[in-house]
């Protein structure tokens, strides 16, 4: 597996995310006002983005780029 299909991988899956938190959205599943939404929404972002920052690294360290 290179970088190049990761990144495809996690592009394709940022984007069903997405999508996922926008139908939710806007049929009234959850609200910006509510602070326990709006904490779970910002975990589930830092945690796609914190698993793909770690995916990355290892993906790097088993080719021996870093």
């Amino acid at each position: 597996m290179n970088l190049l299909s990761l990144i495809y991988q996690f592009l394709i899956g940022g984007a069903i995310l997405l999508a996922a938190l926008i139908i939710s959205w806007r049929s009234g599943d959850y609200a910006w006002n509510n602070r326990e939404d709006r904490r779970t929404f910002i975990y589930i972002i830092l945690g796609f983005a914190l698993y793909l920052i770690l995916h990355i690294l290892w993906q790097l360290y088993a080719t021996a780029k870093i």
